[in-house]
């Protein structure tokens, strides 16, 4: 099969329609992504199709079929048909470079091979080139609006990708694929509001010789009230056990791999970064928790050494009347399934038995 960007053939359009009526009786639904396109414009609207299908070749399949997919998917769009008529009417010229916002819309699966093309909408960007102009693309203000859900889709793409990852096993790779799932089902831009509570603010605070008075200096954000949030205070600039100056209480993984991915050149560059966001909270989640068990232990084994202590109830309650509501509120977490902290209660990795002894 040859890639000429000449060729004007394509895959018929009744065929689109056929397999968008089947996903739906499937079941299937859509995951969009925007990106915006150069293609030359020509007065026939068979090569003008050719030339646009052709600047999609690195998002849709092209090679394999020489084209004629990618031909037949943009053929479908009723929006570049307007387009083309609108360029005609105000007469611009053969070979100009115009701007396009493509619309891809895939099949929602958790199997990056299976996220099927399903349909493209196209949009025009409000600037053009001469054939002799650099190509400098300005986004119109709908485009640039949209691009913060854009880079947010693309985030959770890589994340469903490196979730699947074939080097990665076991118990890391089940819990971050409930991730991705969980992330998946809640959609943008709900999955964003994920979050674990920071490892180092957790140890200081559940840590059996801090004071309760600390504990109260640590959550005054939010009056010692549950969930924690804001940060772990000033403590006059020092630190105690562990947590620096402002330790913030929550972390979000997913907001936490966009801001690294903000402002790279090519978005797709920050795949592995994504992976290694994702497989660091999973192990300070996985870590935090061994910790706290630690100290339940550790506490609730002084205590009933004590032989003026009397009998104690779940061992959680063992570490002090400040510190005990925590461990009850992250045993809430890790049997909410809308937590992050719900798939370290599925696999053999981490144990709770102790903190849910009553």
């Amino acid at each position: 099969m040859t890639n000429d960007p000449k060729r004007t053939d394509y895959m018929p359009t009744e065929e689109f329609a056929r397999r968008a009526l089947e996903q739906t009786r499937l079941g299937y639904k859509a995951m969009g992504q925007t990106v915006t396109l150069n293609a030359n414009f020509d007065t026939s609207f068979d090569q003008f199709a050719a030339n646009v299908a052709h600047g999609l070749r690195h998002y849709v399949v092209y090679r394999s079929d020489g084209g004629a997919f990618a031909r037949g998917l943009v053929r479908a769009s009723q929006d570049l048909g307007l387009i083309h008529r609108d360029y005609l009417t105000s007469k611009l010229p053969n070979g100009t470079r115009i701007a396009l916002a493509a619309r891809l819309y895939r099949r929602q699966h958790m199997v990056p091979s299976d996220r099927w093309m399903m349909s493209v909408r196209f949009a025009k960007v409000a600037v053009t080139f001469g054939k002799d102009e650099a190509e400098i693309v300005r986004a119109s203000p709908a485009i640039i609006a949209k691009s913060d859900k854009i880079l947010a889709e693309k985030v959770l793409d890589h994340a469903i990708a490196a979730a699947y990852n074939p080097r990665w096993s076991g118990d890391r790779q089940k819990r971050i694929i409930d991730w991705v799932i969980l992330a998946a089902e809640l959609d943008y831009p709900a999955y964003l509001d994920l979050w674990y509570y920071n490892r180092v603010a957790v140890f200081e605070f559940v840590n059996w010789n801090t004071l309760d008075k600390r504990r109260a200096d640590m959550t005054r954000a939010t009056g010692g009230k549950l969930p924690f949030s804001g940060t772990t205070g000033s403590m006059g600039g020092r630190g105690t056990f562990s947590a620096p100056p402002d330790t913030p209480w929550r972390e979000y993984p997913f907001r936490n791999a966009i801001k690294k991915c903000r402002g790279r050149t090519n978005v797709d560059d920050c795949a592995g970064l994504v992976g290694n966001e994702l497989k660091f909270a999973e192990s300070e989640i996985f870590q935090s928790i061994r910790e706290m068990e630690k100290q339940i232990k550790r506490a609730g084994m002084a205590a009933n050494q004590d032989p003026f202590q009397s009998p104690i109830g779940a061992a959680s309650d063992a570490v002090g009347a400040s510190a005990a509501p925590f461990f009850k509120h992250v045993l809430a977490q890790l049997k909410d399934p809308k937590s992050l902290y719900a798939t370290y209660m599925k696999y053999s990795q981490a144990s709770t038995t102790i903190w849910d002894t009553n």
